[in-house]
């Protein structure tokens, strides 16, 4: 809903640059008044732009040009599939199968997966769309595997203000190659600003710290579990402001929702933290 309200002012590259600058500034915030100390290390360099890549220059980059173009429910339907693309890349990247029930669980998302596409091919969405929007939860998958098998050590505020501040980087640099489109001078400007700071500030760097966290210390499958009331908050507010959400859409969702469900039902696990916490009370 806030890229829908940028984007009528702001090209895309600027609404992700936008988010990216906010959430670094408040993320830089915290990192001073905590005090924190950097310790990444030179071979994380190359681990760290893949996920910037992969997890923020990508999807911050296509996500404001597929809601103006396709509307912000089905892109946020979309997303709500991190979850089944993370099992996929769990086998190869970090040697994890899934479990019977996380496999019915696979095949019963993909079922009602078929269904939201098909679904989606009856409004005019073309399969180049449909595509570019799968490939934003198949990127955030893979940023959030490599997260997990390669820099895990490194505190979750600091990975996050590292990758948003080179992603500021990466898509301040690109809109210099994105011609601006003739803007309306009664267009909301001020609507459309306070969109970006709220989903920088918020949306993207409190959330994404918060989530990088949870990839951390739970893994990426049970992370990826926060992003499934981003498809059912997408359509509530895609049906707000007048986009068409059929009724197979919702079955569709809803049964993608409770397949993930399944999968990741009982999956969480105390982090190495919360262990030690009860080892030390215990000899006490």
């Amino acid at each position: 809903m806030l890229m829908k309200l940028a984007t009528r002012c702001l090209t895309p590259i600027e609404v992700g640059a936008g988010r990216a600058i906010g959430g670094a500034s408040v993320l830089a915030l915290l990192f001073v008044i905590t005090r924190g100390r950097l310790t990444y290390r030179k071979c994380d360099i190359g681990v760290l732009l893949a996920v910037v890549i992969l997890g923020f220059a990508w999807p911050h980059s296509i996500q404001p040009w597929l809601v103006d173009e396709i509307g912000s429910g089905l892109v946020g339907m979309s997303v709500g599939l991190t979850p089944l693309f993370t099992l996929f890349f769990m086998i190869p990247m970090l040697g994890q199968w899934p479990t019977l029930r996380q496999g019915l669980g696979v095949v019963g998302a993909l079922f009602f997966l078929i269904v939201l596409m098909r679904d989606g091919f009856d409004h005019t969405v073309t399969p180049f769309e449909l595509g570019l929007a799968a490939s934003v939860p198949m990127s955030y998958s893979a940023a959030n595997c490599l997260i997990q098998r390669s820099l895990k050590h490194l505190p979750p505020l600091e990975l996050t203000l590292l990758c948003l501040i080179a992603n500021t980087g990466i898509l301040l640099s690109l809109s210099a190659f994105f011609s601006r489109p003739k803007v309306d001078p009664l267009a909301p400007w001020v609507t459309a600003v306070l969109a970006v700071v709220v989903l920088g500030v918020v949306g993207t760097g409190l959330a994404t710290f918060l989530f990088n966290r949870l990839v951390q210390e739970q893994g990426p499958l049970f992370a990826t579990m926060t992003i499934n009331v981003t498809p059912l908050g997408a359509v509530l507010w895609g049906w707000a402001m007048g986009e068409v959400i059929t009724s197979t859409q919702v079955v569709a969702l809803l049964g993608i929702l409770t397949m993930i469900t399944v999968v990741q039902f009982g999956a969480a696990h105390s982090s190495p933290a919360s262990v030690d916490a009860e080892a030390s009370s215990a000899n006490h």
